[in-house]
């Protein structure tokens, strides 16, 4: 792809999440992209096909973040103790979270918005899967509850989220919430 159009597809995004960002993903439409990239809504298709194709990619752009920015590779590291690359994965949220105070929103709401926990990347080291691996593992030692993998990982996701938020918001100071506060209120929610 031409530079040219990388920069168009990434506006194209960049507007995507703004909107999602601002009304929600159930909001977004060709026209409203097309209206805050400053072009036709026809040219909006020469990049995506449809609404669904917008949302995957800014969803797959984001999920492409967390894979740069973390190790999920040590998620699968045997010689980690288990109930310790829990610990790890719910830093790496953590401090992804407050890296990238938008990306867990963003992915957070085109998940609703389809139902479902779509794993779109296609390769197989996915933030999903890795994590599935890994919670599932936990549970089938005994380590976390026998609750569904993805309840655990729901619960990790939506208390980041909420402290980065209320971060965002100044509804308290950086400093009031440790990161060992927030995982032992994630670790006693989740542990057996």
């Amino acid at each position: 792809m031409k530079k040219k159009d990388m920069s168009k597809q990434l506006k194209i995004q960049d507007a995507v999440a703004e909107i999602i960002l601002t009304e929600g993903a159930a909001s977004v439409s060709t026209t409203k992209v097309a209206r805050r990239v400053g072009i036709a809504q026809s040219n909006v298709y020469l990049y995506f096909k449809d609404k669904q194709a917008l949302l995957d990619s800014v969803y797959e752009r984001e999920t492409q973040k967390i894979l740069a920015t973390t190790e999920i590779a040590s998620l699968q590291d045997q010689k980690i103790p288990l109930e310790e690359r829990v610990r790890l994965y719910i830093q790496q949220v953590y401090d992804f979270s407050l890296a990238n105070p938008d990306s867990l929103t963003l992915i957070q709401q085109i998940k609703f918005l389809r139902g479902q926990s779509p794993d779109l990347l296609p390769n197989e080291l996915t933030p999903n899967s890795t994590v599935s691996q890994l919670l599932q593992a936990a549970i089938d030692e005994g380590v976390l509850k026998d609750l569904p993998v993805s309840l655990h990982m729901s619960l990790v996701f939506a208390i980041i989220n909420r402290h980065t938020t209320n971060l965002q918001l100044g509804r308290y100071p950086v400093d009031k919430y440790s990161f060992k506060e927030i995982y032992q209120f994630i670790w006693d929610a989740m542990k057996r």
